[in-house]
């Protein structure tokens, strides 16, 4: 038995390398016992085998890409079972049947399917409700955002706020890693300080107002807003915290709108 400690998050990079050895060495995904940063997977076997960091002898084999893409996002799931989910699959690819991604009613292919799309809701999430807040750092403006995502998906939003904010210096902080642009290089780094997140900037005000006037309580639809804005985002969206008055004094405002605007109306 093999025992394979994958020790940073999502993974990708440590799971690649050692499936590489694996397959080279023709091991079979029931001989292996994935061990993730986050959660150990039990080891019942006192004399398992460490598996080395580097992988010495490695097989090419053809992956299809759509297979590499699905261990890309499906790793960045907080699934424990991710890494010995992704080598199943991986194996069984290569050995058993090369279109197994395309049978959707496989359990494992079911199971590798739902963490990746998990993970891809989870980034859609960061990019709709990531709110930056400015500060001044050496003289320089620069922007810092605080988000907490389900699972390991800030790499994979990361090209997008990198052309989104080109031109901007800014920092996303999660609770596993901070991302760090300069307008120039990318910087990452693990563990980050929450405590450098601004309780508020200079600008907040104006986007509170900006959103205060936007809403239209006739068209209010609060359930349909929870469900595409669930309320665990709202401590990090400044605006969420004019959400429950407007919503409250929604009623009057209609009827206010209604009798302005009946009053408007020329008599013929």
């Amino acid at each position: 038995m093999k025992t394979i400690s994958i020790n940073s998050v999502p993974g990708y990079s440590e799971w690649r390398t050692a499936s590489r050895e694996c397959l080279a060495q023709s091991i079979a995904p029931e001989h292996i016992v994935w061990q993730g940063s986050q959660s150990l997977q039990d080891d019942l076997f006192g004399d398992a085998e460490q598996s080395p960091g580097v992988c010495e002898a490695q097989t090419r084999h053809r992956i299809p890409n759509s297979v590499l893409v699905l261990f890309n996002y499906a790793l960045c799931h907080r699934d424990t079972s991710r890494f010995a989910l992704c080598y199943r699959v991986l194996w069984r690819v290569i050995f058993e049947n090369k279109n197994l991604i395309e049978l959707k009613t496989d359990k494992d292919v079911l199971h590798l399917y739902t963490l990746a799309k998990a993970v891809k809701r989870d980034a859609y999430k960061m990019s709709a409700f990531l709110r930056f807040r400015g500060v001044t750092l050496d003289g320089q403006e620069h922007f810092i955002a605080w988000y907490e995502p389900e699972h390991y998906s800030l790499e994979i939003k990361l090209d997008f706020f990198k052309t989104r904010f080109k031109n901007m210096r800014w920092s996303i902080l999660t609770p596993y890693r901070a991302a760090h642009w300069d307008t120039e290089k990318l910087i990452l780094e693990d563990n980050p300080d929450p405590s450098v997140f601004p309780e508020d900037d200079r600008i907040e005000k104006y986007w509170l107002t900006y959103y205060a006037n936007i809403f239209n309580p006739a068209r209010i639809k609060k359930d349909a807003m929870l469900s595409s804005m669930p309320k665990k985002y709202w401590k990090n969206m400044p605006e969420t915290a004019l959400i429950d008055d407007m919503i409250r004094e929604s009623d009057t405002r209609a009827r206010r709108m209604i009798n302005d605007g009946s009053k408007q109306t020329p008599k013929r």
